[in-house]
């Protein structure tokens, strides 16, 4: 119970550590994404301010008009000429304006670096590559910095394959003197953020799909769990209720071994022995059902020892089979194997009435049970049943294993499944349909685990 509990909260842990991740990746992305706009509105609010100041200074032209008689200075739209006649406040009257340069060549040099500087600084702030190209493509300023003049022929291959790395990413911007006049490009890339954003949307999907995955595996699971819980349950209660009215018929049959006119009831006599191996028999089958529902234990056995008990018990009840079926054996293992007798002579003994019901309507049936060393040195032991009965249709052959599925009429369909479960499950070995036809035959293997070196057999209960 407390194994099922724990595998239950392993998953769900697991799931809630998976959503928070992602979670937390989401809102760690919110946070950058939010840093990133806040970051562009301050460098445009930058940019904006720190250009103002030269920009204005621009605006109002490159030329002034000084009068010519108090040396006062003021712009005019529209000049014609390098002088002109108009009132000025200062003198009072009308004197002669000359049109001379506003500022001087430290002046525009210096405007001109203030400008380049606020440009370089724009670009800096940017998390992703640019480039300025003639419009010839030559690059011109790569990152914010002027390519000399003077570059070696390596260097302009790389910033052409950096230039056409932007392109693949987003279409270069024209640089325009004139409507029709482009004078160069501005070629730049995309931001890791931009990448990155682009994934969540498949993120999301993996997230769900691992999320999906995990609902089904532990579903699966809880299902694997509680169909063998059904097994275990079904076992121990088909156990329970076989052993009281064993008990019961045991102490019966000892009652009657008392009685004073044993000795001259022949009869009862014999009936009290069949009686005493039905009992056993019936004990053995409530053992096989206590051990189905626990990991059982396992002694090296000779294989051989197990089917030669389960052959001389079917040929000593003539109810069993009949006397048209032949029933050979070819018992050639040498190596024990590693099993539990009674569970596995309760494989046999289904794989044998499998047969026996196959061959019940041929004139002749023929059974025929061998056992074999494997000789590619896997340490295991092949046991074959091969009768010539009916067969089993092609269309059903794969269904033979599955719970509930028989091909006589009023089966179970459990006799096949409970081999299987036995075989593979606590023994570690395989069972197969190996060969089947219809009208003529079929053969099932078995493959058992050899007996290991320096194993015991002291508690086999063969002896």
């Amino acid at each position: 119970m407390y194994k099922h509990l724990r595998s239950r909260v392993a998953i769900m842990i697991l799931i809630v550590v998976v959503a928070w991740l992602f979670l937390m990746y989401s809102h760690h992305l919110v946070g950058r994404l939010r840093e990133t706009v806040l970051n562009a509105n301050r460098t445009t609010a930058w940019f904006w301010a720190g250009t103002q100041a030269p920009l204005s200074m621009l605006l109002r032209g490159s030329k002034q008009a000084v009068c010519s008689g108090c040396g006062q200075s003021r712009f005019y739209e529209g000049f014609e000429s390098d002088s002109i006649r108009a009132y000025c406040n200062q003198c009072s009257r009308i004197t002669t304006w000359y049109l001379v340069e506003t500022w001087s060549e430290e002046e525009r040099e210096e405007i001109k670096g203030h400008m380049r500087l606020i440009f370089q600084d724009l670009i800096q702030r940017l998390d992703y590559p640019t480039v300025m190209t003639d419009k010839n493509m030559v690059p011109q300023i790569v990152n914010g910095v002027p390519v000399s003049d003077n570059v070696s022929p390596e260097s302009l291959a790389k910033y052409a394959d950096l230039v056409g790395r932007l392109d693949a990413q987003n279409d270069p911007v024209p640089m325009l003197r004139a409507p029709d006049d482009t004078i160069g490009w501005l070629h730049y890339g995309r931001s890791e953020l931009h990448d990155e954003l682009a994934m969540v949307p498949y993120l999301e999907l993996g997230l769900l799909a691992f999320l999906g995955l995990g609902l089904f595996l532990g579903l699966r699971v809880e299902l694997r769990r509680e169909k063998e819980m059904a097994w275990t349950g079904f076992a121990k209660e088909t156990a329970h209720q076989l052993g009281t009215p064993l008990s019961s018929l045991m102490g019966w049959m000892e009652l009657l071994r008392e009685r004073p006119d044993l000795e001259r009831d022949e009869d009862l006599k014999e009936a009290l022995s069949s009686i005493r191996g039905d009992i056993e028999r019936l004990s053995q089958i409530a053992d096989r059902y206590g051990q189905l529902g626990k990991r059982p234990k396992l002694y090296p056995v000779s294989v051989n020892e197990v089917i030669d008990n389960i052959l001389s018990y079917f040929r000593s009840r003539p109810g069993l089979m009949s006397e048209n079926v032949g029933v050979t054996s070819h018992l050639d293992a040498e190596q024990r194997v590693m099993i539990n007798p009674v569970l596995i002579g309760w494989v046999f003994e289904n794989l044998l009435k499998n047969s026996l019901a196959a061959v019940q309507d041929r004139r002749q049936g023929r059974i025929t049970v061998s056992t074999e060393d494997v000789e590619e040195g896997k340490g295991m032991v092949r046991v074959l049943f091969e009768d010539n009965g009916c067969g089993i249709n092609f269309k059903d052959q794969g269904k033979i294993f599955r719970p509930g599925f028989s091909t006589r009429t009023g089966g179970w369909g459990l006799g096949l499944t409970v081999s299987k479960r036995i075989v593979e499950r606590y023994h570690g070995g395989s069972i197969r349909l190996k060969a089947s036809s219809p009208g003529k035959g079929t053969v099932f293997e078995i493959l058992l685990r050899a007996e290991s070196e320096g194993a015991e057999d002291d508690d086999n209960p063969l002896g």
